[in-house]
């Protein structure tokens, strides 16, 4: 297990991650070679039997953003290029290294992807990365519900961590997040051995063109363009992964599922609009927003009636 910290993965592992040089990731584009500078000086000479050598960061990145924030907690392993942070992450928390909300953040991905293996374009400057996420509770009620909800809880948390920075975000149903109406980032869980993985991609400074999305995307992309004093990905993850780790112990201890559910229905895009609603193997058909039901699916009011949405694409009319 690697201390709490900042680590760039030097010696690489095999096809699934490229070797990591201080050099070429301040290359890779100027938010990173803003981010290098702000957390050197950098040492190596950190092994981990099995999985190579890691340069550790002994600067203290933001200290003037930090202000009264804690000193991190968690680990953070930089890559210059992986397959995906996911696998990377999996990776890592399997042999021992990562554990709860820490977390792996890559320059580039070779195969990103969001939801329904969809590909994600992962420009250098945007932010990608993948965190281990916590044991869910085991008594009180959440037991139940954390499962179901656990797409929205995320969402609901990395929208309340970028509130402060001062950016008024929406979730699109079930795991997109908007700004101004265009998609800034997308989130995807995944749960594998009882190791649950959250990717989430953040478009920092670029967004991909209408013409390279996929045909049927529901709103254009756009870009948060947080620029300083917060810095480039590697400070922006930092800083999301400590007051998301802040926010997500907070919504367990103070509010039960229902509060919830309305606290997320406030943040949700085109709530009480008419949306074009497609699901797999069905014709598709008109409804309006209504809210969220107590297992995370999207409830519309269709013909006068109500329906649940599990899976499926809105587009708003």
């Amino acid at each position: 297990m690697l201390p709490p910290g900042i680590f760039a993965w030097e010696s690489g592992h095999g096809h699934e991650v490229a070797p990591t040089s201080l050099e070429s990731l301040a290359r890779a584009h100027p938010t990173w070679d803003a981010d290098i500078r702000a957390f050197g000086p950098w040492t190596g000479g950190v092994e981990v039997g099995g999985l190579g050598r890691f340069a550790v960061a002994r600067g203290s990145g933001l200290e003037g953003v930090r202000g009264t924030m804690p000193k991190p907690e968690q680990v953070i392993v930089v890559v210059e290029e992986c397959g995906t942070t996911m696998e990377t992450a999996r990776l890592l928390a399997e042999a021992g290294v990562l554990g709860a909300w820490d977390a792996v953040v890559a320059v580039r991905q070779r195969g990103g992807r969001g939801q329904l293996r969809r590909p994600w374009i992962s420009s250098p400057g945007n932010l990608h990365v993948s965190m281990v996420m916590p044991a869910p509770p085991l008594d009180g009620p959440w037991r139940e519900a954390s499962a179901d909800l656990l797409p929205l809880i995320a969402g609901y948390v990395f929208v309340e961590a970028l509130e402060p920075l001062g950016f008024r975000i929406e979730i699109k149903w079930p795991n997109d997040l908007l700004r101004n109406g265009r998609k800034v980032g997308g989130m995807l869980i995944e749960e594998r051995n009882g190791l649950v993985v959250l990717g989430l991609g953040l478009n920092v400074v670029e967004s991909p063109a209408d013409g390279l999305m996929r045909e049927d995307h529901s709103v254009s992309a756009g870009i948060l363009g947080i620029a300083a004093p917060w810095g480039g990905p590697l400070a922006l993850c930092e800083v999301l992964v400590n007051r998301g780790r802040n926010v997500y112990a907070t919504l367990f201890d103070e509010l039960e599922p229902a509060r919830f559910l309305s606290a997320v229905t406030s943040r949700l895009a085109w709530h009480g609009r008419r949306v074009h609603v497609t699901e797999e193997g069905q014709d598709s058909y008109q409804a309006e927003i209504t809210g969220l039901s107590p297992k995370g699916g999207l409830v519309l009011r269709r013909a006068g009636r109500e329906v649940v949405l599990y899976s499926g694409s809105i587009i708003p009319l």
